[in-house]
């Protein structure tokens, strides 16, 4: 297990709209021949546990053990998501365009997704997620 600063950005597009959010925060990277599990705290409170792979990534964002979210990304696929907000639990579906994970020559690592959220036909909103590891 290696402890590792996490630079994380995210890119939300809701039809004209746009907004970026930025946080910094310490977690765990654990890696185990492909796989690569990142485990961390957001805003010091909500458990967040990722499971990375080549074209496929889980984020389980942990508020209580009956109150979660999930997010399933594979490129190219359809997947079903689980997004709890204020209580209220959400079932959309993703599609990925890209997941990029690699390490870059500072020795950092980064990874990189972009996908669409889907509630039924609609479409919620495009997003960018990025992750620096240090």
């Amino acid at each position: 297990m290696t402890k590792v600063k996490i630079a994380f950005t995210s890119t939300i597009k809701q039809e004209q709209e746009s907004e970026t959010f930025q946080q910094n925060c310490f977690g765990d990277l654990v890696e185990s021949g492909d796989v690569t599990r990142v485990s961390y705290l957001e805003d010091n409170q909500v458990a967040v546990k990722m499971l990375i792979k080549e074209d496929d990534v889980i984020i389980r964002r942990e508020v209580s053990a009956q109150e979660y979210s999930q997010l399933h990304f594979t490129v190219g696929k359809q997947r079903d998501c689980r997004y709890v907000a204020q209580g209220n639990q959400m079932d959309l579906k993703s599609t990925t365009k890209l997941i990029k994970f690699f390490p870059k020559i500072d020795g950092t690592r980064e990874l990189q997704i972009e996908y669409d959220l889907f509630s039924g036909l609609y479409l919620v909103g495009n997003y960018t997620v990025t992750l620096i590891f240090t």
